[in-house]
């Protein structure tokens, strides 16, 4: 074959398979840098966690986890939200759901798609090793990164403590951050976003007989693989999920 004949083959073949050019970012802007939208993830943490007494807690984890809500997904582990919660851990808070694949990628798509339950899952959390470590902050930053596993483990232990450092330090700065003026005016604006689409944002929540062993209705329903999460309210389809509890 004539050599000139292969050449255009190979540049032609070149061109059709070649993978698209992606720029790929791998870390997380400075603080001083946000955008007025990761400005907003951190207040909207800090507002959901204030009442628990997580305000700046649940800030920091944001800020730490996904660079307030740039990077709500991680593979690896698999978690996933603007706090990184741990996909099969929150799938077991839930008997009705099962836990395989297909559930894991609707929760997951779920803690992405939707701040506010995020929020309630990583508040819960903590609420939950407050309990255990009977308010030690420290440790319920170690065990909100590693579980029990870093009070059995040296190696989880040292990533534990580096995670606590991290969170206490982004804590101080925090502190000082939501004080300027460029975030005060971000607060200023968000009650009026908060108010848009209020309605559209009802849900209708999963179906459980017993509700007191129910950790958190969860917006979403499972009969065998049927999915639907969430559902926007519509006359029409009261009467289809009869099963389901309207709130």
């Amino acid at each position: 074959m004539n050599l000139r004949i292969v050449c255009l083959f190979l540049f032609l073949y070149s061109i059709a398979f070649a993978v698209p050019q992606v720029e790929f970012k791998n870390s997380c802007v400075p603080l001083k840098d946000f955008s007025d939208s990761q400005k907003e993830v951190l207040l909207k943490s800090y507002l959901a966690g204030e009442k628990f007494g997580y305000g700046y807690t649940l800030a920091a984890i944001a800020w730490k986890e996904s660079c307030a809500g740039e990077y709500k997904m991680n593979f690896q582990d698999p978690s996933a939200g603007n706090f990184h919660a741990y996909i099969p851990g929150v799938i077991k808070r839930y008997p009705s759901l099962k836990q395989n694949g297909f559930t894991q990628n609707m929760v997951g798509a779920l803690l992405v798609e939707n701040d506010e339950f995020a929020a309630k899952i990583a508040i819960s959390e903590l609420q939950f090793w407050d309990k255990t470590h009977k308010g030690n902050w420290k440790n319920i930053i170690k065990s909100y990164n590693k579980g029990y596993s870093w009070q059995k483990n040296e190696n989880s232990n040292v990533q534990a403590e580096k995670y606590y450092s991290d969170i206490a330090q982004r804590v101080k700065q925090l502190q000082g951050y939501f004080d300027t003026k460029e975030m005060k005016e971000i607060a200023l604006k968000m009650p009026k976003k908060n108010m848009q689409n209020k309605e559209e944002n009802k849900t209708y929540y999963a179906y459980n007989e017993d509700k007191k062993e129910e950790f958190m209705l969860l917006p979403i329903y499972q009969i065998g693989n049927e999915f639907a999460a969430p559902l926007k309210q519509k006359p029409t389809i009261i009467k289809d999920f009869e099963l389901m509890e309207i709130y």
